[in-house]
């Protein structure tokens, strides 16, 4: 997959100083890619690496000397409705599940220890919101994509 912006040269404009990569907040989204959130990249004879397979999994976001001041404050879109840029909380449940999903074999396995990682007290509201601890193991009963 290719960058895709109306020009690769940014080197000329000085208003972007870097990008940072936000990954899509999904329990679809692999670990991986996950992993990668907040990712920042500072090369300006080149465009941005691309490490994911699909476009729904992430993009590169261009950052001014600004974005920085308003990060404590900004908020993105994510399964479960707004959640702070940053990814907070919900990124870190993310990546327990996708951990549990990609590194569990066996289904019925799989199923039950994402279950049990669901009922803890920490993950409450956000197992809430997507539907209960069955809703979200049953997520994962299939075969898990790790990349």
């Amino acid at each position: 997959m290719q960058y895709k912006a109306s020009s690769q040269d940014w080197s000329g404009i000085d208003i972007i100083t870097h990008f940072k990569f936000c990954a899509t907040m999904q329990l679809r989204t692999p670990y991986c890619i996950l992993d990668r959130h907040n990712e920042t990249y500072w090369d300006r004879t080149s465009p941005p690496p691309i490490f994911f397979r699909e476009a729904w999994q992430g993009i590169w976001v261009p950052q001014t000397n600004l974005s920085d001041r308003m990060a404590s404050k900004s908020m993105m879109a994510s399964e479960i409705g707004p959640i702070p840029a940053h990814g907070g909380d919900f990124l870190r449940f993310l990546l327990e599940i996708r951990h549990l999903a990609e590194n569990t074999s066996g289904p019925e396995r799989r199923v039950t220890a994402i279950e049990q990682e669901c009922r803890r007290d920490i993950w409450a509201d956000f197992v809430a919101k997507l539907g209960g601890p069955s809703m979200v193991g049953s997520r994962f009963y299939d075969r898990v994509k790790k990349k």
